[in-house]
């Protein structure tokens, strides 16, 4: 594992996105996954930049969707899909053919083995960007759901329901989701996991110091763990 603080977040985007966009550039051909919250969007746009001044070829690798809300599909507000769309896959001009997303508005089972044959004929993850929520979560890998392999239907977190409001444009409910699995993710070689911002402070804390009751502790034993924190969220460190 190796930890990295930046002072501020800007320097921490700077830093993610181009080692990213090194990683890429070294990988060919491998697959990716990229999760679609609000900590990570400042990578992707500096990995559009970055692109823009060749220094990367984002549609050189082939991406995986890492989530969905069960009942949201790719025309509406706050799915995983029009995140994504809007701030990576079409500014990057990443062909449809090489990436793979959830649909929310599909059968969940019938959409986990889809990304599962996807996963498995692209040589497996090999790089994940993650980003850690306020319960701890990695995707939809809640807490107390099911250490699965593969890819998962999972009941949502309460916290997950509340601060997912966020996203949409309208009052939803929303109580499932569909997520690639923690053991899937730990077989990739490199896993990047941010957080930025105060208000992450206290479930970073609680992720490194082991917390079983924080999925995203499951990661701490990955030897290719690279933990990335601006200088707020390392604040309980």
């Amino acid at each position: 594992m190796e930890l990295h603080i930046a002072e501020t977040r800007e320097d921490l985007v700077e830093r993610m996105a181009r080692a990213a966009a090194e990683w890429i550039g070294a990988h060919p051909g491998s697959l990716v996954c990229l999760a679609a919250g609000d900590t990570p969007l400042p990578v992707y746009a500096r990995l559009v930049a970055l692109q823009a001044e060749g220094r990367v070829d984002l549609a050189s690798v082939f991406y995986a969707g890492l989530d969905e809300w069960v009942g949201l599909g790719p025309a509406d507000a706050g799915s995983c899909l029009q995140v994504m769309r809007d701030a990576f896959y079409d500014p990057a001009g990443i062909p449809a053919d090489r990436r793979r997303v959830f649909d929310g508005l599909a059968d969940p089972a019938t959409e986990c083995r889809a990304m599962e044959r996807w996963i498995e004929a692209h040589g497996g993850i090999r790089f994940t960007l993650l980003g850690i929520g306020m319960n701890g979560h990695v995707g939809f890998n809640e807490p107390g759901a099911p250490d699965g392999e593969g890819c998962l239907v999972v009941a949502l977190d309460d916290i997950t329901q509340t601060v997912g409001v966020k996203y949409f444009d309208r009052e939803r409910t929303l109580r499932q989701g569909v997520t690639v699995g923690l053991r899937s993710l730990s077989k990739a070689e490199i896993v990047f996991l941010m957080a930025t911002g105060e208000r992450k402070a206290d479930i970073v804390g609680r992720m490194l110091s082991g917390d079983p009751a924080v999925p995203a502790s499951r990661l701490l034993p990955h030897p290719g763990l690279r933990i990335y924190l601006d200088r707020e969220a390392a604040g309980r460190l």
